[in-house]
């Protein structure tokens, strides 16, 4: 059984996805982990993975146990993904409050680096561009093509009181 939180960048999925999959006793798999790879324990960047290899990671840790959640924008991850999900959980948060996010969640990652003169400031202010650019359709109208039951949340909800009800509606 697989699980897939889905959700605009600041929706909330790894946390929400942390949370359930501890509490479900499966593991949680993070898109972001696939795609950067934390070489150390200094790790703060690295070079992304290609979408391919990515896949492939996915493929193997679901073969390992497929009792997972995946946490990504939208599981456009293949086929294979796919016919191992029973559940989509959509997470809507308003974009002011994703930007916001975003933001706080690069600057406790960064701290001055992405400060006007920082070393980041260039490399986290486009990513805060493409984040703003994305259409609030971007995850919904993948969602038209997913074969399994799709559940709508409130991640503006207590991130408790979300996972409360995930546990009981799954």
């Amino acid at each position: 059984m697989g699980i897939l939180l889905c959700g605009l960048n600041g929706a909330g999925k790894s946390t929400i996805g942390r949370i359930l999959a501890e509490r479900m006793s499966w593991q949680f798999i993070d898109n972001e982990d696939l795609y950067f790879p934390k070489e150390d324990a200094s790790y703060l960047f690295s070079n992304p993975r290609s979408k391919e290899e990515v896949i492939h990671l996915l493929e193997e840790k679901i073969e390992e146990d497929d009792r997972f959640v995946f946490a990504a924008v939208k599981g456009d991850y293949g086929e294979k993904l796919l016919t191992k999900l029973d559940y989509v959980v959509l997470i809507e948060v308003p974009k002011e409050t994703r930007m916001e996010r975003v933001k706080t969640r690069s600057a406790r990652k960064f701290g001055d680096r992405i400060q006007e003169q920082g070393d980041f400031a260039d490399t986290e202010n486009a990513w805060f561009s493409v984040v703003n650019s994305r259409p609030e359709n971007f995850v919904t109208e993948w969602l038209e093509r997913v074969p399994c039951p799709v559940i709508r949340i409130d991640g503006t909800a207590p991130v408790e009181e979300n996972v409360d009800y995930l546990l009981r509606k799954l």
